[in-house]
């Protein structure tokens, strides 16, 4: 998956240290249980480990929306019932980010070949452990929006209106929750969906919406 989304390209270790005066940082397997206790699923991701400042400051911020607004978005969709929820959840959404600063990791071990003991990788998308990952996703998601006629939130960016189509979307992470007309839903799906892998899921009074 990682060659296919072409998450890094290998260089020598030497560029490494010339760019950044360090060498590559670590990576590590992590195992996430995307189902529960009885019914697990268990999910491997790759993730960097990049130092971070115990300051309490963080160095890149990602904004995530208030509580009140899926609430807002509940009623909206209560409130008219010719509207439906359209929840659509991007896969690996940070692979779809591109790096926009040099970041070298270290090669895992089953990517590394015969002649490889040099080699490491300089990332061409974000990657998960890396600090600006999460706001370059942002960078990323808000200009596929904006692309699609949607109007960003002032109080919040990670709210969108589609002043036309009468759309409201809230993204949290790699979360897109939109509510509106589901004939404008199915346009808003399709215009994430030429862009990233998504599982949805849909709530509303027609026949095939969830409950």
């Amino acid at each position: 998956y990682f060659r296919s989304m072409k998450v890094y390209e290998k260089v020598s270790i030497a560029e490494c240290v010339k760019q950044t005066g360090k060498r590559p940082m670590g990576v590590r397997w992590v195992d996430i249980n995307k189902g529960d206790s009885t019914q697990p699923n268990y999910r491997s991701r790759l993730v960097a480990k990049e130092f971070r400042r115990n300051d309490g400051k963080p160095e890149w911020y990602a904004a995530t929306p208030p509580s009140e607004c899926l609430k807002l978005m509940l009623h909206k969709l209560a409130t008219n019932r010719d509207h439906k929820l359209l929840y659509a959840d991007v896969s690996r959404a940070y692979f779809y980010a591109p790096a926009v600063r040099p970041v070298y990791v270290q090669l895992p071990e089953e990517d590394r070949l015969p002649g490889d003991e040099n080699m490491c990788g300089r990332l061409r998308v974000s990657m998960y452990g890396t600090r600006d990952a999460a706001m370059n996703w942002a960078t990323e998601y808000g200009e596929t929006l904006l692309a699609a006629g949607f109007r960003q939130g002032r109080t919040s960016p990670c709210l969108f209106h589609h002043d036309v189509k009468n759309i409201s979307i809230m993204v949290h992470g790699d979360d897109f929750v939109a509510v509106g007309n589901p004939t404008h839903s199915a346009s808003t799906e399709a215009a994430l969906r030429e862009k990233y892998k998504l599982k949805t899921e849909t709530l509303g009074l027609a026949e095939g919406d969830g409950d």
